[in-house]
């Protein structure tokens, strides 16, 4: 029981390592997305992720999610 534990923490911090590399390809030091934030919240809308999660996902606000998809015509 302690191992499974154990080996599921160190999962859980591998998960928490990705979103942490991803959020901090997807936007700048001052929270603005670069391309690869623009082609995420693409990719993430296109993909069937409501814009509410694409932003919790990318740690931005779900109105910068709505402007962007906006810009793509991929409004839900």
């Amino acid at each position: 029981m302690v191992g499974s534990i154990h080996q599921q923490i160190k999962k859980l911090e591998a998960d928490a390592s990705l979103i942490y590399l991803l959020q901090s390809k997807a936007k700048t030091d001052t929270g603005r997305l670069t391309q690869v934030g623009v082609d995420m919240v693409f990719a993430c809308i296109r993909g069937g992720m409501s814009q509410t999660d694409v932003a919790k996902l990318l740690d931005i606000t779900p109105s910068a999610v709505s402007q962007q998809a906006a810009k793509m015509d991929l409004r839900q």
